[in-house]
């Protein structure tokens, strides 16, 4: 009998950590933190001291993903899904821009900082997600106020789920009859080695 009247103690207890733990920030529609844009991230990480991680982005797909819902193979590939705008359709948006297509402000600037790292209103200030003494205090920092929570080692399928979000095979345009269907999924085995070229897009995992 006792140990019935200490479940239901137990299970609140876990609702409540589900309920306040930043996992949620998962979904863009949280209305706790809002997104203000890479170039508030270009303040601090536009630094070549830190890597510029910045102009890492801005010379990926990701950057570019919004502009090519403008061009003719996104017309094309449009046109076969029924879809008459891809620019304004959210099944296009949700995967080509920033905040899944609900927010105006970061739409046009494709897949940015925020898409997979978190929406940065509160973060976004060094003091906020940043601990000279402990990399893992300021990422315990970033998550309370907002930083998805993607990585290390044990957050690697969380990290994953957030990637094959958009890298999947249902999505519109997913290429027909492909050779290479590895080349268009982004499993976690490819996270911590990609290059494209001679651009380094490696997100090392922090261990």
């Amino acid at each position: 009998m006792e140990k019935l009247f200490k479940m239901p103690a137990f299970l609140l207890f876990i609702s409540l950590l589900l309920v306040s733990f930043p996992l949620a920030g998962l979904d863009e529609e949280s209305n706790t933190f809002t997104f203000v844009g890479s170039k508030v991230c270009k303040e601090c990480h536009g630094n070549d001291a830190i890597g510029n991680q910045y102009k890492i982005w801005a010379l990926s797909h990701h950057a570019k993903s919004y502009n090519k819902l403008l061009g003719e193979k996104a017309a094309q590939i449009a046109a076969k899904a029924k879809i008459t705008a891809p620019e304004k359709n959210y099944e296009c948006l949700k995967c080509h821009s920033t905040g899944k297509g609900r927010v105006e402000s970061v739409i046009k600037e494709g897949v940015g900082c925020e898409a997979c790292h978190g929406p940065g209103s509160v973060y976004y200030t060094a003091s906020n997600h940043v601990d000279y003494s402990s990399r893992e205090n300021g990422y315990r920092r970033g998550i309370k106020n907002g930083m998805y929570p993607i990585l290390g080692i044990t957050s690697l399928k969380t990290r994953e789920r957030l990637c094959l979000s958009c890298h999947r095979k249902d999505r519109p345009c997913y290429p027909e009859n492909t050779l290479n269907d590895y080349k268009y999924r982004i499993p976690i085995q490819t996270i911590d080695s990609l290059w494209k070229g001679d651009v380094n897009f490696r997100h090392p995992l922090r261990r």
